[in-house]
């Protein structure tokens, strides 16, 4: 099975003592490539390039956006190293599992730079309930907002009086985010355990 477009679960496992013991920060810049932004590359940033790239403004910015919540979500699952799983109650999870999405999400809108300069809880709330869950699970916006390309400045993200978000600044923003835990992941030991526990998860 690939976890990117290139490294195979027996790729993981080959590496996964050495990250175990190794902190090396040059080490750790080669796992965050070969795996991380690997795995972000080809299974999420590709392919909002080629919608974008290729779009006609027919409705591809409800696609580029589900795709950019999904990844919210797996950034901060893979920052905290949880893994989700179906559970009929709650008492069944295990250490660092979780079976819900919505405290993933807001925990990453609230607490991961750039976007915790821009949310708190109630915003969160609303880009999770009006936004996310209207697109996933009705491909529609709810109460009144809108997906727009960039905005003016490129760096709004989501304008609440107005009710749009921005999807390529949402984009650039998660291109920032993903370069500042890259910096984090190399030299914090707990990040790094977090990570080898989401990538565990994933071989299995």
């Amino acid at each position: 099975m690939y976890l990117t477009d290139s490294k195979k679960v027996e790729d993981w496992q080959a590496i996964r003592a050495d990250a175990l013991k190794n902190h090396d920060e040059l080490f750790w810049r080669k796992v965050y490539l070969d795996f991380f932004w690997g795995r972000i590359n080809s299974r999420y940033l590709t392919p909002i390039e080629s919608i974008t790239n290729n779009g006609s403004y027919l409705g591809e910015g409800f696609s580029i956006v589900a795709i950019q919540c999904s990844l919210i979500e797996f950034l901060e699952s893979t920052f905290k190293g949880e893994i989700y799983r179906f559970v009929n109650k709650p008492a069944e999870l295990k250490e660092y599992e979780y079976s819900g999405s919505k405290k993933c999400f807001l925990s990453f809108l609230e607490n991961r730079a750039p976007f915790n300069a821009i949310f708190d809880n109630k915003k969160a709330i609303e880009f999770y309930s009006s936004i996310r869950c209207g697109i996933l699970h009705e491909a529609t916006t709810k109460n009144g907002w809108r997906i727009w390309g960039k905005s003016d400045s490129g760096k709004e993200i989501i304008c609440f009086e107005s009710k749009k978000i921005y999807r390529d600044d949402l984009q650039d923003a998660l291109k920032d985010y993903m370069k500042s835990y890259a910096d984090q992941l190399v030299a914090d030991i707990e990040l790094q355990k977090a990570f080898i526990r989401k990538f565990d998860a994933l071989c299995e």
